[in-house]
Formats: structure tokens, C-alpha cells, sequence
């Protein structure tokens, strides 16, 4: 009876460890991942549609219009691509990545010159 009461008291103690971690406690590497990603993914995403409203003011439809559109839809698949990365499903996170990636690398190469 004694050998149960201990157990029980143990399991109890590990739920609630794992329930509620503690502020000075260490975090699980895909908690510190998460959070990572997210900042980058907020910062990113400030700094983006900042850039994309600087690039608004040069000359020509493109820049005026064209590039805040673009702006926006690798801004949008970033964000999917997280929300997929924080549902565990990694490889729909990656699907919606690469298209981010490279619609950021289309921003880029033709807003260089006007940054």
C-alpha cells in the first residue's frame, strides 16, 4: 500500500512538471525553436512591408503597387508555413516555405535598386 502512495505521489509530481513549467526552468528545444520562429517571422514581417512601403515611393506601377502585393503574399505564406510548423505538420510547413523563400527572392532581385 505504502509502494502505491508513493507512486501515485510521483506520477502526480511529473504531471504537474510537465503541466506547468516552471519561468526558471529550462525549455524543450521545440519551444525555443517555436518562439525563435516566431519573432523571426514578426520582425521579418515588419521589416518586409517597412522596406515594401519605402520601394512604394520610387517610380512606375511596379514599384508603386506591384511590389506591396508581393510583399504581402510571402508575408502570408511565412505565416502559413509557421502555423503548419506549430501543428507538428512539417512537411506542409515546407511546402508553403519554399514558395516564401523564393517570392522573397523575386522581391529582392528587383527592388535592389531602389532600396
Amino acid at each position: 500500500m505504502k509502494a502505491a502512495g508513493r507512486r501515485s505521489a510521483r506520477a502526480g509530481r511529473a504531471a504537474s512538471s510537465r503541466q506547468a513549467p516552471s519561468v526558471s526552468g529550462r525549455r524543450a528545444p521545440e519551444e525555443v525553436s517555436g518562439i525563435l520562429l516566431f519573432n523571426l517571422l514578426f520582425f521579418g514581417s515588419l521589416a518586409w512591408l517597412g522596406s515594401a512601403a519605402d520601394v512604394s515611393h520610387s517610380h512606375g506601377w511596379w514599384y508603386q503597387r506591384g511590389q506591396i502585393g508581393l510583399a504581402l503574399t510571402g508575408i502570408i505564406l511565412f505565416w502559413i508555413a509557421w502555423w503548419f510548423d506549430g501543428q507538428g505538420l512539417s512537411r506542409q510547413a515546407m511546402g508553403s516555405a519554399v514558395p516564401a523563400v523564393a517570392t522573397m527572392s523575386v522581391w529582392f532581385s528587383s527592388v535592389h535598386s531602389a532600396l
